[in-house]
């Protein structure tokens, strides 16, 4: 089976370089960044609202291969990848939560970015504690 993809837009990040990447956007809440959603995907942005958090599922574009276990940051043992946040994955998905600041047109600001610059983003998913009180 072959699964195919194509992004429905582009951040702009602060991010430039990997090693400037936070582990985790919510240890970064005060860094801001732009989703840059095609023009043929706009009507779908059309009920995001400023203040609400999402879910942002993007393609770690920058990474070159994987291996099953990996050393992780978080403890600095080795570790099987779907334990970690590690960017280098089977398949190269990342997923972030997100709390949207600002709309404009076919951009989205948001709140949170462990994205680096031009990352191509999948898909948008609204976001609700409410939705998974286990989580808390």
């Amino acid at each position: 089976m072959e699964i195919l993809m194509k992004p429905i837009g582009y951040i702009q990040s602060p991010h430039k370089e990997k090693s400037a990447v936070p582990k985790q956007g919510i240890l970064s809440p005060e860094s801001i960044a732009v989703i840059e959603i095609f023009e043929e995907y706009k009507e779908g942005i059309a009920d995001i609202k400023e203040g609400e958090y999402g879910v942002v599922l993007f393609h770690f574009h920058k990474s070159e291969g994987y291996q099953l276990t990996t050393l992780s940051r978080r403890n600095n043992q080795r570790m099987g990848v779907f334990s970690t946040r590690s960017p280098n994955r089977p398949n190269g998905i990342g997923m972030s939560i997100v709390r949207f600041v600002k709309k404009e047109g076919r951009c989205l600001t948001f709140e949170g970015v462990d994205m680096l610059d031009g990352t191509p983003v999948l898909d948008i998913k609204p976001y609700s504690r409410e939705l998974c009180p286990a989580a808390e």
